[in-house]
């Protein structure tokens, strides 16, 4: 499949607010290019290295890229006017984001689809689980495997909120449980709750191809047709999609969105979860912690707060 590739160019704090941007737009496969991440390994020494090469740390680190691949699908180009208003509207702050100004290339999924392989290993996570990719082998020592290809799509366990989420997911009652993972991704969360005894999950993304990735998934990981249930649309603003997500009452729903996204679908989360039913809520970076706890102060009783490297995720139980 071809994929436009638009190089926006930008700085450290624009790289942040692009990326907030994209995800709310449901737009997940970019990639953030910052010398300043780099320079900050090399001062800390947070990964064990001999060398590096000097075009690596350039002298000059106020410049950085967001690369945002997105598909030539009718969905596509509609996310291409999306991110052409995002950043029109970010220009329009007046804020030090940098120059905004950007390229669309055009690119083949092959290319980068096939690469990311090459880092993608088995990895434990929790007490519970072990998540590995189709082409590699593990010996699970009584974990659960989670078998994940996210392909173009968000959710392979390394990134800090899949992971918080995941260990939290151990600390619910999915036995037996309705569970509604929104903003699926690849769908590790909701196969998840599914290896801890769930008896149906209902999956949401924006992303269509999001959807068709954790189709893919749960097949991999032998969910019964029926069990897990995957829709593509924003429940914010799709009637349709929304009467069929409060169609059932959640005992476990995990939301690894946005700050700003999981403050809106709260009045939602609290409607359509059963008695006693718990929350794990991530995508969160620490300054908008407060603002998501406040948020639960309506109907929740927070039970946990994690953090890792700025991220956050929550559990809370329903009043």
């Amino acid at each position: 499949m071809k994929f436009h590739d638009i190089k926006i160019r930008t700085n450290t704090l624009g790289s942040e607010a692009i990326s907030d941007m994209l995800l709310i737009n449901g737009i997940t496969s970019f990639s953030v290019s910052d010398p300043n991440d780099f320079a900050e390994i090399v001062e800390e020494r947070s990964v064990p290295f001999d060398y590096y090469e000097d075009d690596l740390l350039p002298d000059d680190r106020s410049v950085a890229y967001v690369d945002v691949y997105i598909a030539y699908t009718e969905q596509g180009e509609s996310q291409m006017q999306a991110v052409a208003d995002g950043i029109a509207a970010l220009k329009a702050e007046n804020l030090p984001f940098g120059s905004l100004e950007y390229t669309v290339y055009e690119t083949d999924d092959k290319d980068w689809e096939n690469n990311w392989k090459q880092f993608f290993h088995p990895i434990n996570i929790g007490n519970s689980f072990v998540i590995k990719p189709s082409w590699e082998d593990c010996t699970p020592d009584g974990r659960k495997v989670l078998e994940i290809d996210p392909e173009s799509s968000f959710g392979t366990g390394r990134h800090e909120t899949t992971r918080l989420c995941l260990e939290l997911l151990e600390k619910t009652d999915c036995n037996d449980a309705d569970v509604l993972d929104m903003g699926c991704g690849s769908g590790i969360l909701g196969i998840g709750a599914y290896l801890l005894g769930a008896k149906s999950i209902t999956a949401v993304d924006i992303d269509e191809n999001a959807v068709l990735i954790t189709r893919k998934n749960a097949a991999v990981n032998g969910i019964p047709d029926g069990i897990l249930t995957a829709y593509t649309g924003n429940v914010l603003d799709d009637s349709t999609l929304e009467s069929t997500v409060r169609s059932k009452k959640y005992g476990v729903v995990c939301a690894n969105i946005v700050a700003d996204v999981l403050v809106m679908m709260m009045p939602l989360f609290r409607d359509v979860m059963a008695q006693g039913g718990e929350i794990i809520l991530s995508g969160i970076i620490a300054p908008r912690k407060q603002k998501v706890l406040d948020a639960l102060k309506d109907g929740f009783d927070v039970i946990e707060v994690r953090e890792e490297n700025d991220w956050v995720a929550i559990l809370a139980k329903v009043r």
